[in-house]
């Protein structure tokens, strides 16, 4: 008996050293997905909560602009259906996710809680970053990108994360660079609202 336990033991060894040998996955770890997500027309319809900073009489995009919209999202904003599926589904394989936003940081911290308690996404991995996204996506190795402008999935490009397009609602105020499929992103059908 014993000598048949021995025989056992070492055929599980010397299986599990093939396997790990043979399968570099189990020996290496799964790579965990870096995925990044845009704010505004991407995760959130957010045009009500810019129309609060238009209507505010702040200079617009000024700090104070920026702390009447980012205080407004929770109650004016709605949640992209597609877009937080897929960002639940992401989250679900273990992938780490970032959002980074162009808007303006005043007033930011109430834009991160209400992103935390909506999307589950740490604080932590939540950014503000007017201007060029492609520095911020490259520092955060990012893999892939969704976003709906054509500077999204140009920075996405530029940073080496694949690019995926979130299609505008139609309701949408901001008429920015919209060009779908332009610079061959792959277009995420339905996700208008």
């Amino acid at each position: 008996m014993k000598l048949f336990k021995k025989f056992v033991w070492r055929l599980l060894i010397v299986g599990l050293i093939a396997g790990l040998v043979v399968n570099p996955v189990l020996s290496a770890g799964k790579k965990v997905l870096r995925v990044g997500f845009d704010v505004d027309d991407t995760l959130l319809f957010s045009s009500p909560a810019f129309e609060q900073g238009y209507n505010s009489g702040a200079e617009p995009y000024s700090d104070e602009f920026w702390k009447v919209v980012n205080s407004s999202d929770e109650k004016y904003s709605t949640i992209k259906k597609k877009t937080s599926q897929i960002l639940k589904q992401y989250q679900k394989r273990g992938s780490e996710i970032f959002i980074i936003t162009g808007r303006g940081p005043a007033g930011g911290e109430n834009l991160k809680k209400f992103l935390n308690k909506t999307f589950a996404v740490a604080e932590k991995n939540i950014f503000f970053n007017p201007g060029d996204k492609s520095p911020l996506m490259s520092k955060l190795k990012l893999d892939i990108y969704y976003g709906d402008s054509d500077s999204d999935i140009t920075a996405a490009q530029e940073a080496g994360a694949k690019a995926f397009r979130i299609l505008r609602s139609p309701k949408s105020s901001y008429k920015g660079s919209y060009n779908p499929g332009k610079f061959g992103e792959k277009i995420i059908p339905d996700s208008e609202d």
